[in-house]
């Protein structure tokens, strides 16, 4: 079946001397991978650029049922990006967000409104002029809505500690799968920021800690969810 979509680029492999394996999250059939031969000869250099992680592309494919490979026809860039690519913050900020949603999307399923968040992230991000550095935990919040497992707001006001398999707030510690008051206090001053649009400020330490508790937190709630590469490289971002 040939058809047409959008995607963004979320990882590349060398699979031979010119060729690619390239996994793409397309708005209209979740994850797909592609085989593309001969693009990374000296002639489809330039042509090959276009599938570096985090391009966005407009695609015609060919896509066939419970295949592994899929086949692409044609492929053009649907947004060029102004400041990502010499802005090493918004590059790491992005990679973080893209290598979260290949943790989180399994191949073929498809998730438009995530799709189209993650859209919409990235090209603020690049157009973004203030600070970046809360960015990867409101990613994260916003992620976790949209897959079905936010943080609960009941008893928010009351809870002294944060249960991240049940995601809600408690009164007291009744397993070992939970933030200890502190940290559910940064918490809840995250969430603050985020949807009260609260003024309350985050120190870097606090978002280290905060980074690392939602990603324990994604741990419990996607399966099969593994380590990330990219939080070492935000340590700077986060500061």
């Amino acid at each position: 079946m040939l058809d047409k979509t959008e995607g963004i680029v979320l990882k590349t492999t060398r699979y031979s001397e010119s060729s690619v394996i390239a996994t793409i999250f397309t708005k209209k059939h979740g994850v797909l991978s592609f085989m593309l031969q001969g693009i990374r000869s000296s002639k489809n250099k330039q042509k090959g650029n276009i599938l570096q992680p985090l391009n966005m592309l407009n695609l015609e494919i060919y896509l066939k049922e419970q295949r592994n490979l899929n086949r692409i026809k044609e492929y053009t860039t649907s947004y060029i990006y102004k400041n990502m690519q010499s802005d090493f913050a918004k590059q790491s900020v992005a990679i973080f967000c893209i290598e979260l949603i290949s943790k989180c999307v399994k191949e073929h399923e498809v998730n438009e409104r995530l799709y189209n968040y993650l859209t919409l992230f990235l090209t603020e991000l690049d157009k973004e002029t203030d600070s970046i550095e809360n960015k990867p935990l409101f990613f994260l919040l916003e992620t976790a809505s949209i897959l079905g497992f936010e943080p609960s707001l009941q008893n928010i006001l009351n809870g002294t500690y944060f249960n991240l398999e049940t995601g809600r707030f408690e009164d007291s510690i009744r397993s070992t799968n939970v933030l200890d008051a502190q940290e559910t206090d940064m918490l809840k001053k995250m969430m603050a920021v985020y949807y009260e649009k609260n003024e309350l400020k985050l120190m870097g330490a606090e978002r280290k800690i905060l980074l690392d508790k939602m990603l324990l937190y994604f741990r419990w709630h996607i399966a099969d969810f593994s380590d990330l590469k990219s939080p070492a490289v935000l340590s700077e971002v986060l500061r």
